[in-house]
């Protein structure tokens, strides 16, 4: 049986700051492995020598605000690792992320009750009653080679779309939630029919894979290593602030 491939995707789209987050994330990641396959997704005018220094490939998108989800459904690889352009790696395990996989088909880091006190947005009113965001897609693991995986991240990327282009929402649900690509990754995990069967797992001490920046060490620390992947979505300008 063949190998399957492995790599990296970062998506940089929209504001000149995503990518040079993104391209100080590729940095970050190839201090600590320098073999690993990393493809940047970003926006034609924003590419110069640091991407191709430092990616193995380059794949041009439109200026969508949630073009990651296109990003991530363009992947080259079997085995794709999708990071949050805003992230820093800070650790040498970052090699064993696809060891994360295991038998799943996606595996994402959890929103759990415990770190709420830093989520904009967690529980929302549907037509059967409350409901919370479990999946966070700012760290996400997945096997392109499956064609129901490859199926779901087109239509998560297209659901997306339509949300917040206006073209699609749920009648009993509030409007503010048309933001959020958790809303649809919510709605096809729960309420579509052939999706029900996925894999979906979590990652070992997803702590280590997707640590916030506005997580208190005392109050929220990973429990078996230090972090990996740190996370400065809360509280950053995306336009005016580079880490």
């Amino acid at each position: 049986m063949k190998e399957k491939t492995k790599g990296i995707v970062v998506v940089a789209s929209n504001k000149p700051n995503f990518y040079k987050l993104a391209i100080q994330l590729i940095d970050s990641i190839r201090d600590f492995d320098e073999d690993v396959n990393i493809t940047l997704v970003c926006e034609d005018w924003m590419v110069d020598e640091r991407a191709e220094e430092l990616t193995d490939n380059v794949i041009h998108c439109d200026s969508h605000y949630r073009a990651k989800l296109w990003g991530m459904a363009q992947s080259p690889y079997d085995l794709t690792m999708y990071l949050d352009a805003d992230m820093t790696c800070e650790h040498e395990d970052i090699s064993k992320c696809f060891d994360e996989m295991k038998d799943n088909d996606l595996v994402f880091s959890a929103l759990t009750d415990d770190r709420s006190y830093v989520y904009a947005e967690r529980d929302f009113d549907t037509p059967e009653g409350k409901r919370k965001f479990t999946l966070c897609g700012g760290v996400c693991l997945y096997d392109m080679s499956k064609p129901i995986v490859r199926e779901f991240m087109n239509d998560w990327w297209d659901l997306t779309r339509r949300q917040m282009d206006n073209e699609w929402w749920p009648e009993g649900y509030a409007d503010s939630l048309k933001s959020w690509d958790q809303f649809s990754l919510w709605w096809l995990t729960n309420k579509v029919e052939k999706y029900k069967d996925l894999k979906i797992g979590i990652f070992d001490d997803d702590l280590r894979w997707n640590y916030y920046n506005a997580f208190k060490p005392s109050r929220t620390w990973p429990e078996t290593g230090p972090v990996i992947l740190r996370h400065y979505s809360c509280g950053v300008n995306k336009d005016e602030y580079v880490i």
